[in-house]
């Protein structure tokens, strides 16, 4: 690693940089998060998302709620920090800009580079990454500068060098699977002015393209996939949001947001930081400051004039930043610039109506007067999702977006809110009389109280012979007790007090929202208190655990669900949850859905050499389309069942034409096929004798209708039974 300095002579002025750690030998990376119910693509060059990801929907996801929904939120956001140079120049250092397909490296407007890996953390003690110094179930901590050369690792230049502020900007992002927690990410950036002079007049903002669209149902492509946004602003909870406004697809109605939480400064007249925040504006002008400002931005991605075109220049990116649409300073009246603002708003709400829009944001805050060399500026946004409720779901509930829309937004919004002010209960960012919960002396961020940890899960299948000689199959949860030693961090007691388990129902996987769909099926509680069904654990509480071979965890509870149809898929998901605490004002709380939710293929086991069962098709007729397909000739599954645990199975024409070719491993299938990319997730298990096929011949064409013929061999012993199936169309 080597360290430069970089003197720049602009207008006869100069500005110095001071030595700092190059970055040069640093890797671009990027990870992903899905510990609750988003999926989030980050990286350690400033910017968040995957812009191509309607191009490649099997790739990781870019801002997806719910996840393995196919419903996206962002294209891709970045971080942008402006001001005033001692110099007199002002410049903004972007992590993102108005482009197609985004990022690569070097490309104009991604100035950020990154300096370190990405480092993964965890508070859950079952985690590889388990540490007691993470903050959340899923922290990814790295770091980018805007001092770089050339693209780190390469000899690629970096753009606009000459417009360098000297930063080194330190990135946690944090994220939670409780249930109150799953619709968020937390994004902190540690904000040092690295260089020997001060930054003045300093604005911090996150760049965002939000985009609510399925990128697996809908069939819009180029630009009309774009234009169907639908969007507005939160000024209480200073957040930009977005949801579809036009599409026809059958999807989900969700939000996607960008919500500011707060910045820390340390103030150069004190030397002490200071929380700031735009609800703090009144302190800030009685100490001679300029107050905290948000002001939300939108511009369209091409075309427009004035105001609503692309910021190409250092001075207009500020200016959007720094400066209100509609600014109350161009109205001759507050009567007039109000009947401004909220036409405005209509048409961010409602452009999406007419095709019309494709609107990038920016959601910033300052200004900071002052950032002296040295001092760490501490600026937190959070990503946040939420359904519509229920009322405003299907295609007549697309535009809508009014208080009542927004309901499960503004409850996650305010989950993000309270999770970041740990106990800053007035979010005034000071501790005040009666906040400290530990006692420590310290304002603590992210203490929020806890529901106990999920249990570890075990899916298996069992297949028996019921009184009428039929073969039933069925599927048997295990868990374990982990949950039970769970300690509050607030309350500081063990406070476990059941399980619950929930299932979803064939079919409900075609929503995209199989999770939520899941019903509570069984309950098991503590008895002789006030939470609960008081029903005791004896009905699945093992006399002693069990085990699995290469599987270390004790299981001590056992569950059989049966009447199960094969080939559907289910979703089982099994909480702890809490007693809750009626004097402390707690509620009962329980663990996420989202930690060990399986999604479980009913089926035959696979056949051993010892044993030969008969080889089948279902459903035979196979009439399009079958019950479980999807829309399209790419998505539909028939099955092979009883298929031995290493098979080769091949489809026929009458005339004896091999039309498909397909392997089986039981040991290593988890299905193949289009209907498991869209529909289904990696967190499934299948029997073992079991086997989808698309319908589709080699060549990737439909089949006719008509008899078809098939052959399984078992690999093991070579053994060949043969078939034969209806396709009617």
């Amino acid at each position: 690693m080597r360290q430069f300095a970089i003197l720049l002579f602009l207008a006869g002025i100069s500005f110095t940089i001071a030595p700092v750690v190059s970055a040069q030998d640093a890797l671009f990376e990027e990870a992903v998060v899905d510990i609750g119910n988003i999926g989030l693509t980050i990286t350690n060059a400033g910017f968040f998302g995957r812009a191509n990801v309607r191009n490649d929907p099997t790739g990781p996801p870019s801002f997806e709620y719910p996840l393995d929904s196919g419903v996206e939120h962002l294209f891709e956001s970045g971080l942008w920090v402006g001001a005033v140079r001692s110099d007199g120049v002002i410049s903004v250092r972007t992590g993102a800009v108005t482009v197609s397909n985004g990022y690569s490296p070097g490309r104009t407007g991604y100035e950020l580079a990154q300096a370190s890996p990405i480092l993964v953390r965890s508070t859950l003690p079952t985690s590889d990454f388990f540490t007691p110094r993470a903050v959340s179930h899923q922290d990814f901590l790295t770091s980018f500068v805007d001092t770089a050369t050339v693209v780190p690792a390469t000899s690629i230049p970096m753009p606009d060098v000459q417009g360098r502020l000297g930063l080194d900007i330190q990135q946690s992002v944090y994220a939670w699977n409780f249930p109150f927690t799953e619709y968020f990410v937390i994004l902190n950036f540690d904000i040092v002015n690295v260089s020997d002079v001060a930054l003045d007049s300093v604005w911090v903002g996150m760049y965002h393209d939000l985009v609510v669209r399925n990128i697996n149902t809908t069939t819009e492509g180029g630009g009309a996939f774009f234009n169907k946004g639908g969007l507005g602003y939160i000024d209480s909870l200073t957040t930009s949001y977005a949801f579809n406004a036009g599409g026809v697809e059958e999807t989900l109605n969700t939000y996607g947001a960008m919500t500011l939480l707060g910045a820390e400064w340390k103030d150069p007249a004190t030397g002490r930081t200071r929380f700031f925040y735009p609800t703090l504006a009144e302190e800030y002008i009685a100490d001679g400051y300029s107050p905290p400002t948000q002001n939300p931005r939108w511009w369209l991605f091409g075309g427009g004039t004035d105001q609503f075109t692309v910021p190409f220049s250092d001075q207009l990116k500020y200016e959007r930043m720094a400066t209100p649409f509609p600014n109350p300073n161009s109205f001759m009246s507050d009567t007039e610039f109000e009947q401004a603002e909220e036409d405005w708003y209509e048409r961010l709400r409602t452009d999406g109506l007419q095709a019309a829009g494709n609107w990038i944001g920016m959601t910033p805050i300052g200004p900071f007067s002052t950032v002296l060399p040295g001092d760490t500026l501490q600026v937190t946004y959070a990503l946040v999702a939420a359904l519509k409720p229920e009322a405003f779901q299907g295609q007549g509930g697309k535009a809508v977006d009014t208080d009542e829309s927004r309901e499960l937004l503004i409850n996650n919004i305010q989950w993000a809110r309270r999770t970041y002010a740990g106990e800053d209960n007035n979010y005034n960012g000071r501790l005040d009389i009666g906040e400290d919960s530990n006692n420590n002396g310290v304002l603590d961020r992210y203490l929020i109280p806890e529901p106990p940890g999920s249990p570890q899960v075990r899916v298996e299948f069992e297949s028996v012979l019921s009184d009428d000689g039929t073969q039933e199959n069925k599927v048997v949860l295990y868990w374990d007790r982990t949950a039970e030693e769970t300690i509050d961090p607030v309350t500081g007691i063990k406070d476990f007090e059941g399980y619950r388990l929930y299932r979803s129902n064939p079919g409900d996987d075609k929503t995209g929202n199989i999770l939520d769909q899941a019903n509570l099926i069984a309950q098991y509680d503590t008895p002789g208190n006030r939470t609960g069904f008081n029903n005791g654990f004896d009905d699945v509480l093992l006399s002693s655990p069990v085990t699995f071979e290469n599987d270390p965890i004790e299981y001590w509870y056992r569950f059989e669900a049966s009447g199960l149809l094969s080939g559907w898929q289910y979703l089982f998901t099994i909480t702890a949850f809490d007693e809750g605490d009626v004097a402390a004002g707690l509620p009962s709380f329980e663990s996420s859905r989202v930690a060990n939710a399986t999604r479980v293929f009913p089926g035959t086991p696979a056949t051993g050499e010892d044993e030969q069962k008969q080889v089948g098709v279902y459903p035979n007729p196979y009439r399009v389309n079958a019950a479980w397909d999807g829309t399209t000739s790419r998505t539909r599954k028939l099955n092979f069942y009883n298929v031995p645990s290493r098979a080769e199975i091949r489809v026929y024409t009458l005339a004896g034409e091999i039309v498909a070719e397909m392997e089986h491993d039981a040991d290593t299938y988890t299905g193949d096929t289009r209907w498991y990319d869209d529909f289904s997730a990696d967190n499934r298990v299948l029997p073992g004798g079991e086997h989808s096929w698309d319908l589709l011949s080699e060549n990737g064409l439909s089949l006719a209708g008509g008899l078809y013929l098939y052959t399984v061999k078992d690999l093991d012993s070579g053994d060949v039974q043969h078939g034969k199936f209806v396709i009617i169309k």
